[in-house]
Parts: structure tokens; sequence; C-alpha cells
């Protein structure tokens, strides 16, 4: 049987068990002062593994390495060369220095394209191992499932046009005893026109990101008053205050106004749909330390704890979830993302959510 799935915890303890290679060294194993640990056979469970695993000292010279680890990286049998010259990676490199942990996915395209999982942790003082996990086949699968929504969003959006093209013309004609059916027609129609729209806003962000062309000196108090301006009406609707308190001086960040824009429509609107009726929506942008800070407050039932780490996954809806395509704050994730920027939640049930939004100011760019 192959084994799989091996932990950083197993593999220091198969390290600090491993066998000697014989009771009483010979005069070639004392002269190996320099590096001791190629005197001991590695444990042979390392050689049924799914993964890779390379035993490395700080400099780079690979003392042990199993078969999988050689097939990876297209080696042939014998000495492999220094890990450092291998990988060609300085994040990687560091941490083996200074024996630190260290996780990155990096594309390797010999002897075959594949994109590895490395894993970096230290054994001891003068030893790390790096655990090397294919993840192309989730990948791809990743990348075909990405492609197949696009198509999909795109080839429904003709056929959903029509019908609510159709759907509006009928009602003005329609006999009062059928409006009712058309009403509720061309709603679901715009829900779903909605969610395909959500889904190829969320699939271009995947596949291209935001086109640097798109970005420019834009200033955030003009990007969040746009916003305002456009749920005012919703926000009226549902008696809700919405109060913003922006700083003196100029806000300026290098940014695509409309994504920027859509971003902050999502938080707020959010925000809006969870207060409750007669509550209030707080915007706070400021300064801090290289960064604008927008907080978005309101005083909804919370977000529990269990839940704050998935709210930005796409089609999650969490138990206080109302109805929606559960897109849009995995829309606002990528968008931050592609400003260099990051978004937290902070929020206690019954008491409200508060969303951070860290732009970076266009100085530091």
């Amino acid at each position: 049987m192959v084994l799989a799935g091996l932990s950083a915890l197993t593999l220091v303890i198969l390290f600090r068990l491993r066998r000697p290679r014989s009771a009483v060294p010979s005069p070639a194993e004392k002269k190996e002062e320099t590096f001791p640990h190629q005197a001991f056979d590695w444990h042979p469970v390392f050689e049924q593994l799914e993964e890779g695993i390379i035993i490395c000292r700080k400099e780079g010279h690979i003392l042990w390495l199993n078969q999988k680890a050689r097939q990876f990286l297209g080696l042939k049998p014998g000495p492999p060369p220094n890990l450092f010259d291998l990988l060609r990676d300085q994040s990687l490199e560091e941490a083996v220095k200074e024996g630190k942990e260290l996780k990155i996915k990096k594309d390797f395209y010999w002897p075959a394209h594949r994109f590895l999982e490395l894993n970096v942790f230290p054994l001891d003082s003068a030893c790390s191992a790096l655990i090397l996990r294919d993840i192309t086949p989730f990948k791809r699968l990743s990348e075909v499932r990405r492609d197949f929504i696009a198509h999909l969003a795109h080839e429904f959006r003709t056929p959903l046009t029509a019908i609510e093209g159709y759907a509006e013309n009928l009602l003005e004609e329609a006999p009062e005893e059928l409006k009712g059916d058309l009403h509720i027609v061309l709603k679901n129609a715009r829900r779903l026109s909605k969610l395909l729209k959500d889904l190829q806003v969320l699939s271009r962000l995947e596949l291209q990101g935001i086109p640097a062309e798109d970005f420019e000196t834009v200033e955030l108090k003009e990007v969040i008053w746009t916003a305002l301006e456009t749920l005012f009406p919703e926000a009226a609707r549902k008696d809700v205050t919405l109060k913003f308190t922006p700083p003196q001086e100029m806000a300026l960040t290098r940014a695509s106004f409309d994504d920027l824009l859509r971003a902050f429509i999502n938080l707020i609107e959010n925000a809006i749909k969870f207060s409750p009726r007669g509550g209030m929506v707080e915007i706070r942008l400021k300064e801090e330390g290289p960064w604008w800070k927008v907080s978005i407050k309101d005083q909804g039932p919370g977000i529990p704890d269990s839940e704050k780490e998935r709210v930005f996954e796409r089609f999650y809806r969490g138990k206080f979830q109302q109805k929606g395509t559960g897109l849009g704050l995995a829309i606002v994730k990528h968008v931050i993302k592609a400003h260099q920027g990051r978004i937290e939640v902070e929020s206690v049930v019954g008491q409200g959510t508060i969303f951070y939004v860290y732009l970076p100011q266009k100085a530091r760019l």
C-alpha cells in the first residue's frame, strides 16, 4: 500500500529514530564527521510515500532524498546537486539557512510540468527537511472548474437577457391576473442574471486579475462616496443611516476605480442588508502606517468564530446569510488582493460585524 500525508511531526520522529548502518563504524564512516547524518540508513517507509523527501544541511548539501523526490526533480541515480542550485528560490534558501519553517508553491517544468507544494522545516540545529507534494491534479481540476463556470456564465447571458426583455414587454400589455406571475418570472430572471454577472467578474479576477492599464491614482474618498450614492436608495428603503467619517487630507492610492468601487459596494450593501430596520452603517477612512484603513461596521447578527475563515469562499453562506449569490465577499477578497491590500473581519454574535480593508498609500507603491 502506498502511504500518503506525511506530517512534519512524523518526519521529525523518524529522523530521531533513524538507525545506524552498523554497530561498529568502519574507518570510512569515521571520516564522515563533516556530514554525520550520512552514516545512517533512513527508514524504508520514506520510499513508500507519495511525497518527495529531502534532508539537507544549512548550506544546501543534500544528505538524503527518496526516489519520489528524484522523480519530481528529474534527478538520475548518483550524488544530487546542491539544493539551492537545484530549486533556485531565494525564500526557500533563506528558510533552510536560518532553520525556519516555510510553505510555498512552485511550478517545475523539468522533467515534466508539475505544480509542487514545498514544506520546509528544521530537524535539528544542522539539518532541515523538505516535503514535496505534487498538487498538479488539484490545480488542473480547479482550472477546469473555473473555465467551465466562466463559459457557462457567458453562454447563459444571452437567453437570460431575452427572458428579461420579453417579461418586461409582456408586463405592459398583460391582463392583471397574469402580472403577478410575470413579476415572479422577471424577479427570478434578474436574480439569476446577477449570479451570472458575479460569476463572470470572479472568473475574470481569478483568470486575468486586473490589467495594469486599469490602475491609476485614485482618491479613496471619491470611491466610497460613489458607493454610498449608489446604495442610498436601498438604505432609505430600509431606514438605515449611512455615516461616513473621512480624513481631512486626500486619501490617494493606486487602483482600478471600477473594481475598487465594486468591492466597496458589495461590503456596504452587505452591511445594509444585515443591519436591522432603523439601524446604522458606519464607514471610517483613516491613515494607519503605510496603509489607508477603511472600516465598515454594521449592527447585524454578527458572524460566529467558526464561520469567519469561510466568509470569503465562493458560494458560502453562513448561518445568518440571507438571500444572495454567495459570491460578493469572494469578489471583494480578489479585488483587494489585486490592489496589494488585505481584508480582515471582526465580529461578535449579537453585536454586529466590522470589515477592515487595508490599501497601500500611493507614496508607498
